[in-house]
């Protein structure tokens, strides 16, 4: 329901200040909009890179893939996981996204005179992977972050395009109309009485 108004030139004021309050406001709103939907393409687009090295290097890794199934004893991908991740703060457009700053890795002892030359290697290979892996956990973190400020923005960007400044508009319109009403009346009014007291 429409907010009711006073048919007043303090009021008319009142009216345009809003207007012009709700005018200004709107194209840093706008800007911060493009800003997350340009920032949502880039983390989409760092996602879909960091996606292919992934599967380039598995593809890579193909050819030596059946030495991870040897028992060493048990499966090479036990040797190694990750133990803790550093995250770190980026500020886009006044909203703080988590980013990985290092990953650290536990190894388990094993004993490197009766493991394979290849063990180092695959260790090295699933550490990479393990990174890359926690690199695309944030990508994903990152994008609904920005997903939902992007929500909140288009929000108060539509109420401030559909309602509050169409609504300021009408209202200057209808006290505009009101006072030159009254305005009109009072000259009428003025005339009747000049009439009265002239005659």
């Amino acid at each position: 329901m429409a907010e009711k108004i006073k048919k007043t030139r303090p009021e008319l004021l009142k009216q345009r200040r809003k207007l012009a309050m709700f005018s200004r406001f709107l194209p840093t709103l706008v800007l911060k909009k493009q800003q997350i939907q340009s920032e949502i393409l880039k983390v989409r687009a760092q996602r879909i890179k960091l996606d292919e090295k992934m599967q380039a290097m598995i593809a890579r890794s193909d050819d030596w893939a059946a030495l991870f199934s040897e028992s060493l004893p048990g499966p090479i991908t036990r040797l190694v996981k990750v133990k803790g991740i550093e995250h770190g703060i980026k500020n886009v457009a006044g909203i703080k996204l988590p980013v990985v700053t290092k990953v650290e890795y536990e190894v388990s002892d094993y004993s490197r005179l009766s493991t394979p030359l290849w063990v180092d290697a695959g260790l090295e290979f699933l550490k990479e992977l393990l990174e890359l892996r926690e690199h695309m956990k944030v990508l994903y973190e990152q994008e609904a972050v920005l997903q939902k400020e992007l929500r909140k923005v288009t929000q108060r960007v539509n109420l401030f395009e559909k309602v509050m400044i169409p609504q300021s508009k009408e209202n200057i319109r209808l006290i505009r109309i009101c006072l030159a009403e009254e305005q009109t009346a009072a000259v009428g009014r003025s005339k009747i009485a000049k009439g009265k007291s002239a005659g």
